[in-house]
């Protein structure tokens, strides 16, 4: 057996071992080398989950255009007050379906949840199911893989979904609480490339951005669309499509005084 203590080994190799700082070294390397991955990683994954995020839209706007054949071209209502029928929920003139209060607690939450669930399935307390349920079925449909149960999701109304329709379905109605609202407009009044849902902004707090399943395009003055997916929002058109649509456009969209594809109001010129 050839031993490494011989002055010059057969081989011409050196048989020392690494020593600390030769070990320190490549853990270093192997360290920097993977904090170059994650964030790529991490991209990905993001990439992925708005890939999900664009099905769920795809298949809410489907479900969309069946009940539009099946209703003469009107469409769903929006959801602007919860407590009448809507896309998501059946109605309840009790208004129990959600809390009156502005937030959720951890140790109510499923049973909130639960609560709210049964409205959009017509299970018991409720009477019937929400309009797009015969087309829609899972309520995996409605929430962005990507959400997380934390104190910003306590702070919400409604809990079942990640997505809001547009108030241009019903042209943004100022009515009291208790007032019936208007119809819906019927689907030929819209331009194909006007949004009707976008995923709704985790980050805000402001209870009034998630009081129901129905949004401005700004509350309060800011945005109402997630950017938890990078430069572009997860969209569904009237066309019956869904779509990503860059950041920068939804942003101009929704805080310009003209008509677009978010403000499209038809009875308004300004879209509002």
């Amino acid at each position: 057996m050839k031993s490494c203590l011989n002055t010059h080994p057969p081989s011409g190799r050196d048989c020392r071992a690494f020593t600390l700082i030769e070990l320190l070294v490549v853990i270093a390397i192997i360290a920097i080398l993977a904090a170059m991955l994650l964030p790529a990683l991490a991209k990905a994954k993001s990439r992925a989950y708005a890939a999900n995020d664009i099905n769920n839209c795809k298949q809410c706007m489907l479900g969309m255009s069946m009940y539009v054949l099946d209703n003469g071209d009107s469409m769903p209502e929006p959801g602007w007050q919860m407590q009448y029928d809507c896309w998501l929920t059946g109605g309840d003139p009790n208004n129990n379906i959600t809390s009156l209060l502005a937030s959720h607690a951890a140790g109510t939450f499923q049973a909130d949840y639960n609560k709210q669930l049964a409205y959009f399935k017509g299970l018991p307390p409720a009477t019937h199911g929400g309009q797009l349920y015969p087309f829609l079925k899972s309520e995996k449909l409605l929430l962005c893989p990507e959400e997380k149960i934390d104190l910003n999701y306590y702070k919400r109304y409604e809990l079942i979904s990640s997505y809001v329709w547009n108030g241009a379905v019903v042209g943004y109605p100022n009515t009291p609480a208790g007032s019936p609202l208007a119809p819906t407009y019927k689907l030929t009044k819209f331009k194909a490339s006007n949004i009707l849902q976008w995923e709704n902004d985790e980050n805000n707090t402001d209870y009034r951005a998630w009081n129901d399943f129905a949004n401005y395009p700004q509350e309060n003055n800011l945005p109402t669309f997630s950017s938890r997916h990078g430069k572009a929002a997860q969209v569904g058109r009237m066309d019956g499509s869904a779509a990503r649509v860059t950041m920068k456009e939804m942003v101009a969209q929704a805080t310009g005084n003209y008509k677009n594809d978010l403000w499209c109001n038809p009875a308004s010129l300004t879209g509002r």
